[in-house]
């Protein structure tokens, strides 16, 4: 068995096992996205990790996944939960939304094994100095934690407290300082 036989194999079970569940389980439970953001000299590497609430919302994705073709049930998961994952954050550098360069998203259920769950990774370019803000439009759900990966662009002065959770923010600021020297316009120019 490859593991994309796998992964869809897990994804399937998922899937029924979440659709059938819902009635018993009595419960309900509100989304969850956890935010890692790590500066890194010339660009931003953003790490979500979301699963979704339980209800009818969850319910209908589900579904639509359910009756995707056998073949494109991984990816349509992997897309329906990616875009729920990131529609709630906005990335901005002086006022001005960040582009990704590079979107990867894997997906998984939770520790019972009946509710999906995605993580995606997401980076951005940083080829200058200003206002990075991320900004949640679901607070109450969202925890967002930062770390500057030895890039010493972040003033660590006004900045919130490296390497813990803050959970409730609407909008989180870091002021950075420009790259070492030209190396990412450089860097930047040499791609294209």
């Amino acid at each position: 068995m490859t593991a994309r036989t796998s992964v869809t194999r897990c994804v399937a079970i998922a899937v029924a096992v979440c659709l059938a569940c819902q009635l018993a389980w009595g419960h309900s439970f509100p989304p969850l996205r956890t935010v890692v953001v790590q500066v890194e000299s010339c660009e931003l590497a953003v790490l979500v990790g979301y699963r979704p609430a339980s209800g009818e919302a969850t319910d209908t994705m589900l579904a639509r996944i359910g009756s995707a073709p056998k073949g494109q049930q991984l990816e349509t998961a992997r897309s329906l939960l990616g875009q729920q994952a990131m529609a709630a954050l906005t990335f901005t550098l002086d006022s001005k939304p960040l582009v990704p360069t590079s979107v990867r998203a894997k997906l998984g259920t939770d520790p019972s094994g009946t509710r999906p769950l995605v993580v995606v990774l997401v980076t951005y370019p940083l080829p200058r100095k200003g206002a990075l803000a991320v900004t949640s439009k679901d607070a109450r759900s969202t925890r967002i934690s930062w770390t500057d990966r030895n890039s010493g662009r972040v003033d660590h002065l006004g900045a919130p407290a490296q390497g813990r959770w803050h959970s409730g923010v609407a909008s989180f600021l870091l002021s950075l300082s420009g790259p070492p020297g030209d190396s990412c316009a450089t860097s930047q120019s040499s791609t294209h």
